[in-house]
C-alpha cells in the first residue's frame, strides 16, 4: 500500500499517522500486534512483516544455532541489515517510477525462465517450495518483478558508467600477480566444500558418510569445471563454503612454512596456473589454484590471458561497489526517510 504523504518532511509523519488512524479507527493498538511500521521511505512504509518475510531464512538460522543469552543482539542486528537493504530496495523501486522503467511480459518470462534453469528447478517444483515455506506464488512474481525493474535501472544508473580498460588490468596483473612476491611465496586461490556442519549429522555416522559423500562429489565435480575452463574466482563464490568464498577465494601469499603438510605437499608442484587436486582436510574438502610463486630470484606468473577476464570482473564488482553505494547514498540524501524498529 502506498499512502501519499504532504512534500515538507516535518508534515510526512503526522499525515501518515493520520491516514492510519482513518485506516484503523478502532482497535488501533490491537493492529499494531499484529503488525506495526518499521520505516517510512518517502511515500511508502516498511511493515514488520515485510522485514520479516524477507530475512525468514537468516532469522530462523540465528533461532536454531545462537546461543540464548546472544540471541536478542544477534536477531536485532539481523533485523537491522534486512531493514537497511529494503530501504534501499525501496528507494530504487521509486526511483525506477520516476524515470519510467519499464519491463515487458516478455522479458520477465525470459529472466524467470532463465532463474529456473539456474536453481535446477521446474516451474512446478519451485512453486510447490514456496507453497512448504508459506509463500505466494503472487508475492513471488512480485518480487522477482520489482528485482528486475531495480536491475533494469541499476544497469542504467551505475553499471553503463563503469569503464575498466585493458592498461588498468595490466596493472592490477603485475601489481598483484607479481610485485607482491617480493620475498618468495605462493600466490593462491581456494575453494572448499564443507560436510557435518550439523549436531544431528555428527550425532548419526550414517548421515555424516553420506554428508562427506556429497561433498567429496562436489568437489571433485567443481574440479572439473575448472579445468574445463571455468573461472575459479566465480565458482569459488557460487560454491565454496570457506570465508574466503566472498573474495572469490583469494587468500593472499603463503610461505611454504605457513601451509599444512596436505596444502604444502601439493602445491609446491604446481606451476603458475595450475590446480591441486582435491584435498581432504578436516572435515573440508579443499582446491587450490596457484596464480603465481617466487623462489629465489625467479617470479613465475600465471599467464596474462589466463586472468585477464577474471582480473576485469574483479575491478568491475570494486568499482560497481563504490559508485552503486554512492548513488544509493545521494538518493537517500534527496529522500525522507526514518526508521522506527
Amino acid at each position: 500500500m502506498t499512502f501519499k504523504m504532504f512534500h515538507s518532511p516535518m508534515t510526512a509523519i503526522p499525515a501518515l499517522l493520520f491516514t492510519i488512524l482513518m485506516l484503523f479507527p478502532h482497535g488501533i493498538a490491537k493492529a499494531q500486534l499484529v503488525d506495526r511500521v518499521v520505516a517510512v521511505v518517502n511515500d511508502d512504509i516498511i511493515t514488520l512483516t515485510e522485514l520479516q518475510e524477507n530475512g525468514r531464512e537468516f532469522l530462523e538460522k540465528i533461532q536454531e544455532s545462537v546461543p540464548e543469552d546472544q540471541r536478542r543482539q544477534a536477531l536485532r542486528e539481523a533485523q537491522e541489515r534486512i531493514l537497511a537493504k529494503l530501504i534501499d530496495q525501496h528507494l530504487i523501486s521509486q526511483e525506477a517510477a520516476k524515470v519510467n522503467i519499464d519491463l515487458s511480459d516478455a522479458e520477465f518470462e525470459q529472466s524467470f525462465a532463465r532463474n529456473l534453469e539456474k536453481m535446477g528447478v521446474t516451474r512446478q517444483e519451485l512453486l510447490a517450495k514456496l507453497k512448504a515455506s508459506g509463500l505466494s506464488e503472487e508475492k513471488y512474481m512480485e518480487d522477482q518483478r520489482n528485482q528486475l525493474l531495480r536491475d533494469k535501472l541499476i544497469l542504467y544508473e551505475v553499471r553503463s558508467k563503469i569503464i575498466i580498460t585493458d592498461e588498468m588490468i595490466r596493472e592490477y596483473y603485475a601489481a598483484e600477480y607479481a610485485e607482491e612476491l617480493q620475498d618468495g611465496g605462493y600466490y593462491l586461490l581456494q575453494m572448499g566444500f564443507t560436510w557435518g556442519d550439523s549436531e544431528e549429522m555428527r550425532q548419526s555416522p550414517g548421515l555424516l558418510m553420506a554428508d562427506k559423500a556429497r561433498a567429496r562429489r562436489e568437489a571433485v565435480e567443481t574440479r572439473q569445471q575448472l579445468l574445463d575452463g571455468a573461472d575459479f574466482a566465480e565458482l569459488a563464490r557460487q560454491k565454496s563454503d570457506l570465508p574466503s568464498a566472498v573474495d572469490g577465494g583469494d587468500i593472499g601469499i603463503f610461505q611454504e612454512d605457513e601451509m599444512a603438510l596436505t596444502m604444502r605437499e601439493a602445491v609446491v608442484k604446481l606451476k603458475a596456473g595450475e590446480i591441486t587436486p582435491v584435498l581432504e582436510t578436516q572435515n573440508t574438502f579443499q582446491i587450490f589454484k596457484l596464480l603465481s610463486r617466487r623462489q629465489g630470484e625467479v617470479v613465475q606468473q600465471v599467464p596474462f590471458e589466463t586472468v585477464k577476464e577474471e582480473i576485469r570482473k574483479k575491478l568491475f564488482e570494486s568499482e560497481f561497489n563504490k559508485e552503486y553505494r554512492k548513488w544509493i547514498e545521494e538518493m537517500k540524501k534527496a529522500a525522507y526517510v526514518k526508521k522506527m524498529l
